[in-house]
């Protein structure tokens, strides 16, 4: 049976000292854990004895093997973080799961996406696990020892001599993704858990598996947000792409590789740094009304213009976004007819590394 990286964290715990052990269990005066019951109430002869409300009896419970005193396990629940963006956790939630919806730096699917963030975790963490199913991920038995001093025990556990606690379990883990395939969920799961102190079953409170379900799928979640970061730092650093490509409907476009709200001034600045004047334009309908005229060398070299003559007719234009799913889609017309393929691939190098270095910016 391997052991987990959990066990080593706690083994290490231990042999720091028991300052981990303090924080799980109570402290203070205990003197109430050898109160003896009173005897019933006595009366003298002469009293009449009055009735009892039994609104207010206190029932009989069997709480002889339960935690008292140090024993107790005062441990906190950990709670699930969805700091990553794009994540979030629904308030009604009973089970430790997340959502993500797709954000920037994703790509096309944030299952994949997610999927890869958890595979990422599992070998790091050298957990082996088994697919079931699509989404659907159990891990080997895990198998967790820890010491339990014997001043007060662990986690609740423990007496006046040392014992061995041994925890086994194994972690399920299920992906669902809405039908819409922009957000799906992760949930973590503890199955077959035992514990064992001196090699007899116990019980544990709740809050124990909660905790080692919540602590991994936050890690889940740290991860998905390192990966996105990490994506969006690299798109950055490569500036956005733009293709020369012909649309469904046949008509040949720019797509600049990024939605239309990023677009939108980033055409802009391209535009004008390759020699096109931009003399009006129309946020509502997407469109950059702009001239373009070859550039002056200026007198003797000096005061020209600074970009390169573009193989184009010089006139009027109409520049025409339409955002494309996660791209945005830029049509040219001249005098209300779109240009022809040759136009476009006559300024396609330039608009594209003119956006491509705005974006950097």
């Amino acid at each position: 049976m391997k052991l987990s990286y959990l066990a080593l964290a706690l083994t290490a715990a231990t042999l720091a000292g028991c300052s981990a052990a303090d924080r799980e269990r109570a402290s203070g005066g205990f003197d109430y854990v050898n109160i003896q019951p009173t005897d019933t109430l006595t009366l003298p002869g002469d009293l009449e004895r009055p009735e009892r409300d039994s609104e207010y009896v206190v029932p009989q419970t069997d709480v002889k093997n339960a935690p008292l005193g140090q024993r107790v396990n005062i441990t906190a629940p950990q709670q699930v973080r969805p700091l990553g963006l794009g994540s979030r956790v629904l308030e009604t939630e009973t089970e430790t799961r997340v959502y993500f919806d797709i954000v920037e730096g994703m790509g096309d699917s944030v299952t994949e996406f997610v999927e890869a963030a958890v595979k990422t975790v599992l070998e790091r963490r050298g957990i082996s696990y088994e697919v079931q199913s699509k989404g659907h991920w159990l891990t080997e038995t895990m198998s967790l020892q820890q010491t339990l001093d014997g001043e007060g025990g662990f986690l609740g556990f423990g007496g006046e001599e040392d014992q061995l606690q041994e925890r086994t379990f194994r972690y399920e883990i299920i992906q669902e993704t809405e039908s819409h395939k922009r957000t799906t969920s992760l949930r973590v799961a503890i199955d077959d858990f035992t514990q064992r102190v001196d090699g007899r079953t116990v019980d544990v409170a709740p809050v124990v598996r909660n905790n080692l379900e919540t602590e991994l799928l936050n890690v889940f979640i740290s991860e998905v947000n390192r990966k996105q970061q990490q994506a969006v730092a690299q798109m950055k650093a490569e500036g956005i792409d733009t293709q020369l490509i012909q649309s469904d409907a046949g008509e040949n476009i720019l797509l600049v590789e990024d939605d239309f709200e990023q677009a939108w001034p980033l055409v802009n600045l391209a535009l004008q740094s390759i020699g096109f004047e931009v003399e009006d334009l129309n946020r509502e309908t997407g469109t950059y009304f702009v001239s373009y005229s070859e550039p002056d060398s200026g007198f003797l070299f000096i005061g020209g213009d600074d970009y390169e003559a573009l193989d184009i007719e010089e006139g009027e234009y109409e520049f025409r976004l339409l955002e494309s799913g996660d791209n945005t889609a830029v049509r040219v017309y001249q005098d209300d007819t779109m240009v022809s393929k040759q136009w476009l691939e006559s300024i396609y190098e330039n608009f594209r590394a003119a956006v491509k270095q705005q974006s950097k910016l």
